[in-house]
């Protein structure tokens, strides 16, 4: 079988090397050579030249040429998962290896929610690769549904999350910082000119509520909870994943919600509404797992962020 094949093949890494399987990648996502040596920074006769090698090597077509275009051949598509595996554990192992000779190099991936991959984090992730231009950062927001499976199996490096609990004496967990949920209403809503409403007023208006899985919600329906209100009590006529999407409907008069105060200070004309006696605070925290192979990159990139959360707690109280 085609997959028994390959995966043989791959076993014998003296006749192989990873970067030849990344071309491939690459030009299995963009199924075009010049595109592909372009992302690469390559000619296109060194990718086609490569592609034949490992063809060759194989003994399979991993591409059926049509003309100008490429599709990829059964052996391609079975080559693709295998071929990042390999791409991957390389990295790894030569991560690994400049780290004990102290070079600061190599790739962090990250996960965090949109919040603060949108606008706490990327200024600082700017910084450090400006402080060491050998370092490339991957950050994935929301993408990924157990962020914290990711950090077991190395896939994710660390993880900003707010919702971290210690639970497993793997994780390593620092605060970093904490910021706020405020009640937002249109500028020319009533609400908008009074000193702050009672919590039982909240019953009396329309709202657009956060996805039930998001971290706005949790922490709003919790603090709900210590005044024996929850969200599934407002009327709520839609619900949107997305932030941004909130905002801008709440500032279209469309209803009420809630809103992480950084993003309303950023992107939106909206009023802020106190609520008596109520505040909503969630905590951003970054998340190690201390089981994992580390690398000197990551060791850095860990002070660094440590070093600098008094610094984005102050850009969080500026906004």
């Amino acid at each position: 079988m085609i997959t028994d094949k390959l995966f043989a093949l791959l076993s014998d890494k003296t006749m192989l090397d990873a970067h030849q399987l990344n071309i491939f990648l690459v030009a299995a996502e963009t199924l075009n050579f010049t595109q592909a040596a372009e992302r690469l920074h390559m000619s296109q006769p060194s990718v086609s030249q490569h592609i034949r090698a490992l063809e060759k090597h194989f003994g399979e077509e991993l591409f059926i040429r049509q003309g100008r275009s490429l599709i990829l051949s059964d052996a391609g598509r079975v080559l693709i998962p295998l071929a990042q595996q390999f791409v991957t554990q390389s990295t790894r192992i030569n991560e690994a290896m400049s780290s004990l000779k102290g070079y600061i190099k190599g790739r962090i991936n990250i996960g965090c929610n949109a919040i603060s991959g949108r606008y706490i984090l990327p200024s600082y992730f700017a910084q450090f690769h400006y402080l060491y231009p050998e370092v490339s950062i991957c950050c994935q927001t929301d993408t990924c549904n157990s962020p914290l499976e990711e950090l077991r199996s190395g896939d994710l490096h660390f993880l900003f999350t707010n919702q971290a609990k210690a639970s497993e004496p793997c994780f390593e967990v620092v605060k970093l910082l904490e910021e706020e949920i405020v009640l937002i209403a249109p500028p020319d809503h009533p609400w908008a000119k009074r000193k702050d409403i009672e919590v039982e007023e909240l019953l009396t208006e329309k709202f657009i509520l956060p996805a039930e899985n998001s971290d706005t919600y949790f922490q709003v329906n919790s603090a709900l909870a210590t005044k024996n209100l929850s969200l599934l009590q407002l009327n709520s006529f839609l619900t949107l994943s997305n932030a941004e999407a909130i905002i801008l409907s709440v500032q279209k008069g469309l209803g009420l919600g809630f809103s992480a105060k950084i993003i309303t200070s950023t992107i939106s004309r909206v009023a802020t509404v106190p609520i008596r006696g109520l505040q909503i605070i969630q905590s951003l925290s970054i998340v190690r797992d201390n089981t994992q192979l580390t690398t000197a990159a990551r060791n850095t990139f860990w002070d660094y962020i440590i070093t600098a959360k008094e610094e984005i707690l102050q850009d969080i109280l500026k906004a």
